[in-house]
């Protein structure tokens, strides 16, 4: 006996390390979590699955693990730390969903993610996979439990289409979760068996998973998500207008914002939300650029912004009518049009949406002349702009960047010509595909990869080589994200996911002015058509002396504030729908409770007999034993023959059905639930 305890003490801290790991790499991998020390997170799921293994491998472990388990969590949650941090980690993934789909996201963290790490979290998830995998095995159950809780995390990454956890991490959980349904059913008729079946099954299992990671790689993975995606909301409009309508309240209710960072490194196929975001209309039609936030600081896989960095948002002279921007949802940015008619301060890169405005209005200014004519009349240079910000790059970098424009021979006699004679350069690098392939490990620089060895891309991949290549060349520039839409002159446009869009900005200084530059070749024929000079280009940003909330205050004519309650209106609409939904579920398991006591209780002996034999054929197939011959005799009896059946008769049926309801009744809790609600048996 001690043999056998030491071999599945073995064999479960083996499988649970395998599967918490994998579970919780996935969950890191995929959604870029920060940590700050990996190897302690892994030092913690291997001695939780030695610990667990080595305690529920004997027969009071149970009581003891869960002991052990109250006073590290009340620990945990006394140092405060771990309350942080789960914080943290639902603000990033609750975050990713946002930027992909915009269904608001949970603001649990004041700093940015980047200064927060989620160590404590994912080791509890770890332990707590670990801990379930040990039970099943030594316990000799089915496993179910142990794989929900594991597939949780993976199915996390499935949602998002660039959210790909790593290959080896994969691999381990998908081999533990293999493991655990190919030795169910003999686990739970003999523990000992189980083991020696997974022992013997471990090496064809590696072999066959890793001759699938090497036929099928992970560069060929196809995404699904955008048909869930679709599926689901199918269904949702399907559904009963006023839960639809609740559904939109409570959507409306969230608040989106341009991150602060953009991860390069993590981007892959990407399928834009047709989920509605704003609705705009423009006095003057054509192509406009709704400005969200700009990025000035590249690090190589990626691009942040300086949170305090304060710089004024002028226009030009000549009016073009009134834009109107009605958002579904207060941002927490204001989305400008190109260009307001106020003196703006941009905090941060950004409009910060203090007064949570849903719907506002300014006037759209531009200029009269064409570009090259403002070029050619300009009458002196006015200088840098901010060189140390605005043409920084990773030494690195800059030295390939000029290697590739070396190449180049840039003729061009103004800034303008030179950027436009890059961004014609970086169109032509690749081709225009939303399923572009995520940036190998090992390719260091994200605008170099996509330049020199990817040939597909979107705005996101054209918009950052372009500015790296601006900056390469002496240019000063920046990245800038927001949604691009076309409208025609008076026209409401609905703006959706599909209309996020990101390209550069780069400062001429022969006219002092930021000015955009379209690098992306799907949209570039129809902007260059559509746009007029005032359009594509940037006010003068001057730094500012003046304390951000004193600068921003732009003349918008509110139209549709959204209140401080807002939120509190929403949970006003969601208490009721949960609390309603839990006495629908309940309400319709006693009134089938009901209905099948009166069939049995009610009317003749032998039309109860044979309600009470539909029962005992049911209950029959869910303890997986067949059903009782007396009884099947008794029910052909009362079905054919003229014989009515007397009283004892019936209690042979109720006496089955108290015998095989108990059963049912300690089976695991899941199953009691669906026994319970599902068939409502008791």
């Amino acid at each position: 006996m001690k043999l056998e305890r030491w071999v599945r003490a073995f064999l479960s801290s083996a499988l649970a390390f395998c599967v918490s790991l994998g579970s919780v790499g996935c969950l890191i991998t995929a959604f870029d979590i920060s940590l700050a020390s990996y190897p302690t997170l892994v030092l913690t799921c291997l001695g939780a699955s030695v610990l667990c293994g080595l305690v529920l491998s004997g027969k009071r472990g149970g009581i003891a693990l869960l002991l052990l388990a109250g006073l590290l969590l009340g620990y945990l949650w006394r140092r405060g730390e771990a309350v942080q941090q789960l914080g943290q980690l639902l603000y990033r993934i609750s975050y990713i969903y946002d930027r992909a789909y915009h269904w608001g996201y949970l603001k649990l963290a004041d700093s940015a993610w980047n200064a927060g790490v989620a160590d404590l979290p994912l080791a509890v998830l770890g332990c707590g996979i670990a801990a379930t995998v040990a039970w099943e095995i030594c316990r000799g159950k089915s496993g179910m439990m142990a794989i929900l809780l594991a597939v949780l995390p993976l199915c996390a990454c499935l949602v998002v289409t660039d959210t790909i956890p790593d290959e080896e991490y994969l691999f381990l959980l998908l081999l533990g979760l293999i493991e655990l349904l190919l030795t169910a059913r003999v686990r739970q008729h003999n523990r000992m068996q189980g083991c020696r079946l997974l022992f013997m099954t471990l090496l064809p299992t590696v072999a066959a998973l890793g001759l699938l990671f090497w036929m099928v790689p992970q560069d060929g993975y196809v995404s699904h998500a955008e048909q869930i995606r679709n599926t689901l909301l199918n269904y949702v409009r399907k559904a009963p207008d006023t839960v639809t309508s609740i559904a939109e309240t409570a959507v409306q209710t969230a608040q989106s914002q341009e991150p602060e960072s953009v991860n390069l490194a993590s981007l892959g196929s990407r399928f834009p939300s047709s989920a509605a975001v704003m609705k705009v209309t423009a006095d003057t039609g054509g192509t406009l650029y709704l400005r969200g936030r700009d990025y000035d600081v590249y690090n190589g896989t990626g691009w942040e912004t300086t949170l305090h960095r304060t710089e004024q948002f002028t226009a030009p002279e000549q009016s073009l009518g009134l834009v109107t921007v009605e958002t579904v949802s207060p941002f927490q940015q204001i989305y400008l049009p190109y260009y307001p008619d106020e003196n703006l301060s941009l905090v941060g890169g950004r409009l910060e949406n203090t007064g949570l405005y849903q719907s506002y209005t300014c006037t759209r200014m531009g200029f009269a002349q064409d570009l090259p004519v403002l070029l050619s009349a300009a009458e002196k240079i006015r200088g840098p702009y901010n060189e140390e910000l605005y043409l920084e790059l990773p030494e690195e970098t800059r030295e390939r960047a000029r290697a590739i424009l070396s190449q180049l021979s840039l003729s061009g006699q103004t800034v303008t010509d030179r950027a436009q004679e890059i961004a014609a350069y970086v169109r032509s690098s690749a081709r225009y595909d939303l399923q572009a392939q995520r940036m190998p490990d090992g390719a260091g620089d994200f605008a170099l990869w996509f330049l020199e060895q990817a040939d597909r891309g979107y705005c996101v991949h054209f918009a950052t080589a372009a500015v790296v290549l601006l900056r390469a060349a002496g240019i000063e520039a920046r990245y800038v994200s927001g949604y691009m839409v076309r409208a025609g002159a008076g026209e409401t446009v609905t703006v959706t996911g599909e209309n996020a869009h990101a390209w550069a900005e780069y400062y001429e200084p022969a006219l002092g002015l930021w000015l955009a530059l379209e690098a992306t070749p799907a949209v570039d024929a129809t902007v260059q058509e559509q746009t007029t000079p005032e359009m594509t280009t940037m006010p003068t940003a001057q730094p500012s002396s003046v304390p951000p909330e004193q600068t921003i205050s732009p003349k918008l004519e509110q139209m549709e504030s959204a209140e401080s309650s807002s939120q509190w209106m929403a949970l006003i609409w969601v208490l009721p729908v949960l609390v309603g939904t839990a006495a629908a579920i309940q309400g319709q398991r006693m009134l089938r409770l009901e209905r099948r006591r009166r069939r049995q209780k009610n009317g003749p002996a032998n039309a109860q007999a044979l309600a009470r034999w539909r029962e005992v054929v049911l209950l029959a197939k869910l303890l997986k034993q067949p059903a009782p011959e007396n009884l099947e005799a008794l029910a052909q009896k009362a079905k054919f023959s003229q014989h009515t059946l007397t009283e004892e008769e019936l209690l042979a049926f109720e006496s089955y059905l108290r015998t095989a309801r108990r059963k049912l009744s300690r089976q695991p809790w899941y199953r009691r639930l669906v026994y319970q609600y599902g068939y409502a048996l008791f």
